[in-house]
């Protein structure tokens, strides 16, 4: 006897008693073998037919109900043996947002690939998704797997062609994102170039990341005050030069939980997403560590040699609110503020060749003289940054005077800040001075204490005027 069992039938039977056996055979068929149930139930009504012709009719009502249950049954069989089913609610949702109408675009195309290539690896249930403005039509595409596993690419929505560095279109695209695509973890990823919290007159705004061929960019307070109209975010990170500095992590403090960047200049081929996607979707610190930890292997590992200055941090955004408290104790004191003009920024560890950007425990270190407030600030930024990695050297290159920039013991904190010139440089007129002014509009200016130093807040009043 067969598991699923026979259906002995007598044609003195009503169409009703047939009509009730059979859909108890159906979901027999369904518990047990969904194939060897329904061969029986064709077998079945074969024979009624041939023995109850008067009854055609009803019958045929009869077996097109069934056609109905055994095309039901056939479609359960697949979804069963197809793979992850795409309804299902989604771990985490990843958005890249790449400005790419300029010499990166190449890099960030082979990006997409490899975005593609790298959630093939993942077992984590994602949505991932890119905004690409590589062209004259601003796309946003969905890599997702179908049924059997299997990656695809498709096009969500294009837009018109518009400044992707507006805050106001950086808004919409990422409110698009997390309002079709909703998770329990959600991350951002920026992709262009950038110059860190430096200021630059050629904006739409002010400037800190991208670079289209119209020359436009967005300061750090517009990110800032676009993403405050979004969702809170579990990561944020730039695939971009230069952005893991002090300052762009205050500004975006209340808008995530994890900051990954880098301090110095990020090679033009980009992250690899390809390994480090899978890591990056967790949005744990752990999983942040391994993507990060994947990035410098890639390029330590590549055999091209002006790529062996990499350098990476992630970093926990709670803890910049007692850093800045720290801080502002620390300018409390009026010999640190004296202190402060005679640091000569030539000393401390520079990232970048052009870029006044510095590592900042180092510069805490400079400043502080003996207050007890310094191994308080250093404590707390041990514990903000939760993963930080760097290669010999900060930058190389083969276009300057300084071809290679190496990172002293000691002098790599995970974060780096802006350090102005000695005021008799400072004072003359020139990109420090429009610097300082920039420097006053910025939330951790005011929160870490910075406007009580005269350095400082004579720009304050300058800007205003």
């Amino acid at each position: 006897m067969k598991r699923a069992g026979h259906l002995f039938l007598r044609s003195e039977e009503s169409v009703e008693s047939i009509f009730l056996l059979v859909f108890c055979q159906i979901a027999m068929s369904l518990f047990f073998d969904k194939r060897f149930g329904l061969y029986f139930i064709f077998s079945t009504f074969v024979k009624l037919i041939k023995k109850r012709i008067n009854m055609e009719f009803r019958i045929k009502g009869c077996i097109g109900a069934l056609m109905m249950g055994c095309v039901f049954a056939a479609c359960e069989d697949d979804t069963d043996k197809g793979g992850p089913d795409v309804d299902q609610p989604k771990e985490a949702t990843y958005l890249l947002y790449m400005v790419g109408q300029n010499d990166l675009k190449q890099y960030l195309n082979a990006n997409i690939s490899d975005m593609k290539i790298g959630y093939g690896k993942s077992d984590i249930n994602a949505n991932v998704l890119v905004y690409a403005d590589i062209s004259s039509v601003p796309t946003l595409y969905l890599i997702g797997k179908d049924n059997s596993g299997k990656v695809q690419q498709t096009t969500v929505k294009t837009y018109p062609d518009q400044y992707s560095v507006d805050p106001e279109v950086m808004k919409e695209v990422i409110n698009d994102v997390f309002t079709l695509y909703p998770a329990e973890r959600k991350g951002v990823a920026f992709s262009s170039h950038a110059n860190g919290s430096l200021y630059t007159p050629n904006t739409v705004r002010k400037r800190a990341f991208g670079d289209e061929e119209s020359g436009y960019s967005m300061n750090i307070t517009d990110i800032r005050e676009a993403l405050e109209g979004c969702p809170y975010m579990d990561v944020i990170m730039f695939d971009a030069c230069l952005m893991a500095n002090m300052e762009t992590a205050y500004e975006l403090k209340d808008r995530a939980h994890y900051f990954l960047a880098a301090p110095n200049s990020i090679p033009a081929e980009g992250f690899p997403y390809d390994k480090a996607l899978p890591h990056l979707l967790k949005m744990d610190a752990a999983g942040l560590a391994r993507a990060a930890q994947a990035y410098m292997k890639h390029f330590q590992n590549n055999d091209v040699e002006w790529d062996d200055f990499v350098s990476i941090s992630v970093s926990d955004l709670s803890q910049m609110n007692a850093l800045a408290l720290y801080m502002d104790s620390l300018f409390q004191d009026e010999a640190v503020q004296n202190h402060l003009m005679k640091v000569d920024r030539d000393d401390l560890q520079m990232f970048e060749t052009g870029f006044q950007l510095y590592d900042y425990g180092e510069w805490v270190d400079s400043i502080g003289l003996s207050s007890p407030y310094v191994p308080k600030i250093r404590t707390i930024l041990d514990e903000a940054v939760v993963y930080k990695e760097h290669s010999d050297y900060s930058s190389v290159n083969d276009y300057t005077a300084m071809p290679e920039i190496p990172i002293k013991d000691g002098a790599f904190s995970g974060l780096s800040t802006y350090v102005p010139p000695r005021v008799s440089q400072l004072l003359q007129p020139g990109y420090d001075m429009l610097m300082m002014r920039f420097f006053t509009s910025l939330k951790w200016y005011r929160d870490a204490g910075f406007w009580r130093v005269p350095l400082y807040n004579i720009f304050e009043q300058d800007a205003e005027e």
